[in-house]
C-alpha cells in the first residue's frame, strides 16, 4: 500500500472517530494504532467503546465499490454487524451503509449505546429521549 493511501486511510479513520464523538459523544480509536495489525486483516478499522457489536469499515475515496466493500466487511466481521462509514474526497458528509437485514442489529446497538450514555433502563427508547 502506498504511503499516501495509508495516510489517507489513517486520516479518514481519525475523522470518522471524531464525527462519532461529535454526534453521539462516543469514544473510538483506530484499531491498528491501538492493538497492532490483526491476523488476516480481520480487525475493524475503528473500535467504538459504546458500540462493541458493530464492525466499522471506514472508506474515503472517489469511486467506492460499495458492494465489494460490504462483502469484505461481512467476511471480516465474524459475528459483529458490518457497517461502512464512507465519504468522497472534498465532501464533508459521511454516509453510513448497512445491509437492510442488519438494521435491527444496528438499531439495537445504537439504542444500547444511548441508554448506557444516559443511564436509562433498557426499555427506554431513543425516541422518548429526543422528545
Amino acid at each position: 500500500m502506498a504511503i499516501n493511501s495509508r495516510r489517507k486511510g489513517k486520516t479518514g479513520e481519525l475523522e470518522a472517530v471524531a464525527v462519532l464523538k461529535e454526534l453521539f459523544g462516543w469514544v473510538g480509536r483506530r484499531t491498528q494504532q491501538f492493538s497492532g495489525w490483526a491476523k488476516g486483516g480481520e480487525s475493524a478499522d475503528i473500535y467504538v467503546d459504546q458500540t462493541p457489536d458493530l464492525f466499522y469499515e471506514i472508506k474515503r475515496n472517489e469511486r467506492l465499490n460499495i458492494n465489494n466493500a460490504m462483502a469484505i466487511a461481512v467476511e471480516q466481521a465474524d459475528r459483529k454487524c458490518p457497517v461502512i462509514l464512507h465519504r468522497v474526497n472534498r465532501n464533508p458528509d459521511w454516509l453510513l451503509t448497512i445491509r437492510l437485514k442488519d438494521l435491527p442489529r444496528l438499531a439495537h446497538s445504537f439504542d444500547a449505546a444511548v441508554n448506557c450514555a444516559y443511564g436509562h433502563q433498557a426499555d427506554d427508547t431513543v425516541a422518548e429521549k429526543t422528545l
